[in-house]
């Protein structure tokens, strides 16, 4: 579970209660992904992850393509977390509710957290247990007790909220659901460490997806079953405005204040993680080498600047008087830029398994079966994702192209193999 929820219930809410049918659509697809990731991650134990499935099974320049989609969603998505902080701070503030002020409010602190990055990933770290804590008492409060103060008549008011049509507004619930998902990838990291993975790893990553999505779903519901549709849609803080239906203002304002710390302060962690991709990349040539420079505290402080640089621009270009359209805009840029890994990751699968001569039996069929699945959900979202966001996807992919000519050009004058890498060696 991440802080990322705080803004879904005002965006879903926009679709109208249909949009719990792109619920179980999302979880269904999501489910199939995770097994298929924690399938591969036991064949070919291998460090980056879904990223180094998608080298080995098709090659160096996927593997490029894939790190780079990877990195920039995991920079879009820390742009997200910022705005969803600004949103509950503008509950005590609502002059942040003014673009530029909440444009600048958003960038003063990102600058701030990246100075707390590169004090290392202990000092960042330190606070991640308590603001965890503080998600939960959110989002399982509302979740859980929110069913008292529910109406059904409230959450059946609006059904289709998009003007088109009910499938149209099916695939754009399941894309937005799937930024509650993201990082479902990094359930399978530890497989190494566990006992019996081959059968503990599938039954804990089903069974934690499940009890996410009952959080998820439950909150969400519950929300849009409380706070008015009218208010909801043009909420920039959705959990504290069902609080103070549910217990008054001060209610409101505790909700408020724990949102605020949960999303905040999960970020200086998380600029750091997201530092980790283009510093491989960087070691194996993929990426400009100033990406692998750290300073004494071990953090590629040079990256984090670079990034910090591009998430202030996303901020300043998708800057907008509601709160919520400007984070499910951000979002859905994420949501396309890590499906496009998930699906590299999700047909390399059958291709390791043919490799390593794993092509018959009822353990094949289970997984093509998986794969299908979770292929045909990736592609239900990218659809969903609306026209800006599959432009702009398309145009990043389209860029790799000269990208990867220069980077393998490069490489080959150092004396690297990159162009002619076999499926059993790394990036």
């Amino acid at each position: 579970m991440g802080s990322g929820v705080f803004m879904l219930p005002t965006n879903l809410a926009g679709v109208g209660s249909i949009s719990t049918y792109g619920w179980i659509v999302t979880i269904i697809g999501v489910i199939a992904l995770a097994l298929v990731f924690a399938k591969s991650s036991l064949l070919t134990p291998r460090a980056g992850g879904i990223v180094a499935y998608a080298n080995d099974a098709f090659g160096p320049f996927v593997g490029f393509q894939s790190t780079m989609c990877y990195w920039i969603s995991a920079w879009i998505g820390n742009v997200a977390l910022l705005v969803a902080g600004v949103g509950y701070l503008s509950y005590f503030f609502p002059a942040l509710h003014n673009p530029m002020y909440g444009c600048l409010a958003a960038i003063a602190i990102l600058w701030a957290f990246v100075v707390l990055g590169s004090f290392g990933a202990k000092v960042a770290g330190s606070a991640q247990s308590f603001t965890a804590s503080c998600m939960l008492v959110v989002v399982l409060g509302v979740g859980l007790v929110g069913w008292f103060w529910f109406k059904p008549q409230l959450f059946l008011e609006v059904y289709n909220a998009t003007g088109k049509s009910d499938g149209n507004a099916i695939m754009s619930a399941a894309s937005l659901a799937l930024w509650g998902f993201l990082g479902v990838e990094s359930a399978v990291v530890s497989s190494g460490q566990v006992k019996d993975p081959e059968r503990t790893v599938p039954r804990a990553t089903v069974f934690g997806l499940l009890i996410a999505s009952a959080c998820y779903v439950s909150s969400s519901t519950v929300i849009m079953g409380i706070v008015p549709h009218k208010v909801l849609v043009g909420s920039s803080a959705p959990f504290a405005d069902a609080a103070r239906y549910m217990f008054g203002p001060m209610a409101g304002n505790i909700a408020s204040a724990l949102s605020i710390i949960a999303c905040f302060g999960s970020i200086s962690g998380w600029l750091i993680l997201q530092s980790e991709a283009p510093r491989a990349g960087a070691k194996a040539g993929l990426f400009p080498e100033f990406f692998a420079h750290v300073n004494k505290n071990d953090v590629p402080m040079k990256s984090l600047v670079f990034t910090g640089v591009l998430m202030t621009l996303v901020l300043a270009m998708t800057a907008s008087p509601n709160l919520a359209d400007q984070f499910k805009i951000i979002i859905l840029m994420s949501v396309f830029a890590s499906l496009m890994p998930y699906m590299y990751a999700l047909i390399a699968l059958p291709v390791i398994m043919i490799s390593k001569k794993i092509n018959r039996g009822p353990t094949f069929m289970f997984y093509t079966v998986l794969v299908v699945i979770g292929m045909a959900y990736s592609m239900f979202a990218l659809l969903g994702s609306g026209a800006d966001s599959l432009y702009w996807g398309t145009l990043m992919m389209v860029l790799t192209i000269p990208m990867y000519s220069y980077v393998a050009h490069k490489k080959a004058k150092k004396g690297g193999e990159i162009l002619f890498a076999t499926a059993d060696e790394s990036i």
